[in-house]
């Protein structure tokens, strides 16, 4: 697998593949990595590198006009990172982006979780809801993109409770109003601790026909004179070599602002930009509202804690975890006209957490080296009940932590007006910067307010102490809400049928271009409260069968047997590979 950066290319070179990916993050990856040691030929087109580069991060910038904007005395609930990832908290909204190999795996943290059967539906309550598909048709696609992602079953409600090894109380919580809900974690698998690095996925993509090109962003887009077919793809590197792509076909792999932006800005042949013949590109723009429900008093902290942490499941000979919480019941949604959320609990841990001290002390850390002895030498009992639960009950450690909270992430109710145009200003390519006007509207606040009491009252029915809910939650005052993008920008490419509200068919192509298809959570309809990644690989692996069949059925004529390079200016004969 030859990964080659622009930057080394002459001016003026030329790339003919079969298949072009634009995009080298997690869902291009995955697309590459089906069609591997197929007879098309793959070039998988990268913005970044292999390591972080601040030119092509800078690219990242967006003009931003819409939520979430700073309101007196309110205050920022951030997205939740901590430790060596708190400096994700102040990235701006809709730039913590990832250009590189690996693309947003290089920040995360791993959660993953399905969509609800409920997320599927046509729900009249929410215009153009509704998926062209249902949940069970792409389950063994989901099964696939688990095991890429080293997760367990894709089970993530009440059904763990009969697989878990030593599942939650059963608590007595109204189901009628609240639902089990859990999340993976996907890890490494030679680190049990470390997130999931697609980077890693893509130094083992070793296949004759795939080739990976770094520094190359697309530029435009150009279709043919009919306006039917991709034509040709505009690259730059960071230091302004330029090339050009002529593949058969072409998938948009860059992200839910990005997928909109390379669209609207490719207006050579279609002036209003690809796909946006009925003004759809870039609507629909969705997140997932983070904000915190309530928090206990640290005198309760464990109270709580052990009934709202990781529970372990033996699948193929490893310990898979969970983390459980809660959502609103399917039922609460249908009844009140809400959208679907869930909370989770989050716990930081005080600096004098004995397991945090012994993990420093068994690396090495000597930082705090007298602290730490101090306090992992004078916690003995602690440590033996965590090592207890942790390795035969099978559920998280326990730690000493000073805060425990839930968060929520909740759906969005999609709004034409939510939206990415794009901006006067310019990117060192010429391109024009992403205009986002991203919009939270009443029915995400209402939802939110609604699980935070439910939740509160259901902890205070069950004998739980009584949580402190979130100020302008406890004081019914909307106009305090506190909400943050989780980076999770979805819907703005979404898939339909009906090109009025969709800019993709069922297929995942372009209404109307033959050969030019989305992958990722711009595709998504709506976009669930659930972190996206195991669906939009899910969605990916179902992608790449359909091209698979697609290939298929084309003549080898109609095909580039090998991806050649060749320079433009003196037109040489052709050559093999990159």
């Amino acid at each position: 697998m030859p990964i080659r950066d622009l930057r080394s290319a002459p001016t003026g070179t030329e790339f003919r593949p079969d298949v072009a990916i634009v995009g080298g993050g997690p869902v291009g990856l995955t697309i590459a990595r089906e069609l591997a040691n197929s007879r098309c030929r793959v070039l998988i087109i990268e913005s970044g590198g292999a390591d972080f580069e601040a030119a092509q991060q800078s690219l990242n910038a967006v003009e931003n006009v819409g939520e979430p904007i700073a309101r007196n005395g309110v205050e920022s609930p951030g997205r939740g990172y901590n430790g060596s990832l708190s400096w994700l908290n102040d990235i701006a909204p809709f730039e913590l982006r990832n250009r590189g190999l690996g693309g947003s795996t290089h920040t995360w943290i791993g959660k993953c979780a399905s969509f609800d059967e409920i997320d599927f539906e046509r729900r009249s309550w929410l215009p153009v809801s509704g998926w062209p598909m249902t949940r069970e048709s792409l389950t063994p696609a989901l099964d696939r993109a688990a095991r890429l992602l080293n997760l367990g079953p894709n089970f993530y409600d009440e059904r763990l409770f009969g697989r878990l090894h030593s599942p939650p109380d059963e608590l007595g919580f109204d189901r009628d109003l609240l639902r089990p809900f859990f999340w993976q974690f996907s890890h490494e698998r030679d680190q049990r601790g470390e997130p999931m690095r697609f980077g890693r996925v893509a130094a083992e993509l070793v296949a004759p026909n795939i080739d990976i090109l770094t520094d190359a962003t697309v530029t435009a887009i150009h279709l043919d004179e009919s306006g039917r077919r991709v034509a040709s793809l505009d690259l730059r590197s960071v230091d302004g070599v330029r090339a050009c792509v002529r593949p058969e076909i072409v998938v948009l792999c860059a992200g839910g602002i990005e997928n909109a932006r390379l669209l609207l800005a490719s207006t050579s042949v279609m002036t209003g930009g690809i796909g946006n013949g009925r003004d759809v590109v870039g609507r629909y723009l969705a997140d997932h509202p983070r904000s915190t429900l309530l928090q206990f008093d640290r005198r309760d902290i464990d109270i709580v804690a052990r009934h709202f942490n990781f529970y372990g499941l033996s699948d193929e000979g490893v310990t898979r975890f969970y983390l459980h919480g809660l959502c609103l019941s399917p039922d609460v949604q249908r009844r009140e006209e809400l959208v679907n959320c869930a909370a989770y609990p989050v716990q930081i841990h005080s600096p004098a957490d004995p397991w945090a001290a012994l993990k420093r002390l068994m690396r090495g850390d000597c930082t705090r080296l007298a602290s730490d002895l101090a306090v992992a030498v004078g916690s003995p009992a602690f440590l033996a009940k965590g090592t207890f639960r942790r390795v035969v009950q099978k559920r998280g450690m326990m730690h000493r932590s000073d805060t425990l909270r839930f968060d929520v992430m909740a759906e969005q109710k999609l709004d034409a007006e939510s939206r990415v145009t794009l901006s006067d200003q310019r990117d060192r390519n010429g391109v024009p910067l992403p205009r986002v006007a991203w919009r939270i509207g009443p029915t995400e606040v209402q939802s939110v307010k609604r699980l935070a009491r439910a939740l509160s009252a259901e902890f205070v029915r069950n004998g739980f102490p009584r949580p402190n809910l979130a100020d302008w939650i406890a004081a019914d005052d909307d106009s305090k809400a506190a909400f943050t993008d989780m980076a999770h920008p979805s819907c703005t490419t979404r898939m339909g049928s009906d090109p009025a509200t969709s800019v993709v068919d069922a297929n995942a192509m372009v209404h109307g271009v033959d050969g030019l298809f989305v992958a990722g959570s711009s595709i998504f309809p709506t976009p669930g409260h659930a972190n996206p990644t195991l669906m939009t690989l899910g969605l990916a692996i179902r992608l790449a069968d359909h091209l698979k069949t697609l290939l298929e059925k084309r003549s080898v004529a109609t095909l580039t047997p090998r991806l050649v390079a060749q320079e433009a200016v003196a037109a040489p004969a052709p050559v093999d590979g990159l």
